[in-house]
């Protein structure tokens, strides 16, 4: 099971106005993709909470399958990396994009954690093989990810791939693009290496 975030694709875009966040609530309970709720902000999955997921999931799932635990919204006084709860030697495979060398996971895990306490423009991290001072966007980590204040949380998803109409639609009523982060579990990380790989392939023609 996978823990998917939806955040602003820049890690500029303001919070929201509470009237887009509304709309948004209003747009998956009228297509019935959220339930009931499971506490403040947080809903149990829909009668029709399959339509969320890409049709290639009906080629792996049984409709009854595709749904998720809980969706909920989250807001953070300050810009927030995500995935939030993934431990940097999940980033095995995270490279510079100067030199495209490995990253040092160590010295990445404790570049995360002063993230606790210092602005995401201050993050360093200086790549041991360039020796190139490093900002969070300047770290290809080998999938999606994200910088921002306000997500959403789908926890516990069948899948990991969303109807691309869904996204859109919500990212429409926010008013900013959306990018889907997954928590990768470690089992699977290596099936995000070869597609990065290839990006790098064709960038190299």
């Amino acid at each position: 099971m996978l823990n998917l975030y939806l955040a602003p694709r820049s890690g500029k875009a303001p919070m929201p106005a509470d009237e887009a966040i509304d709309d948004v609530l209003a747009f998956l309970a009228d297509e019935r993709v959220i339930g009931n709720p499971l506490g403040p902000e947080a809903y149990a999955p829909g009668v029709a909470v399959s339509a969320l997921f890409h049709p290639d999931a009906d080629e792996l799932l049984l409709p009854a399958e595709l749904t998720f635990e809980s969706l909920s919204l989250h807001r953070a006084r300050r810009p927030r990396f995500l995935p939030v709860e993934v431990p940097a030697d999940e980033f095995e495979a995270a490279v510079c994009t100067v030199c495209e060398e490995p990253i040092d996971v160590d010295a990445l895990l404790a570049g995360l954690e002063e993230l606790v306490y210092r602005p995401i423009e201050r993050f360093a991290y200086t790549c041991p093989s360039c020796r190139t001072d490093l900002s969070l966007f300047q770290i290809d980590f080998g999938q999606p990810t994200a910088v921002a204040r306000f997500w959403i949380k789908i926890e516990g998803a069948a899948f990991g791939r969303l109807t691309p109409a869904f996204v859109e639609q919500l990212a429409r009523r926010l008013g900013h693009p959306l990018v889907v982060v997954p928590e990768v579990p470690e089992d699977d990380i290596d099936d995000w290496v070869p597609a990065r790989r290839a990006r790098r392939g064709r960038r190299g023609r």
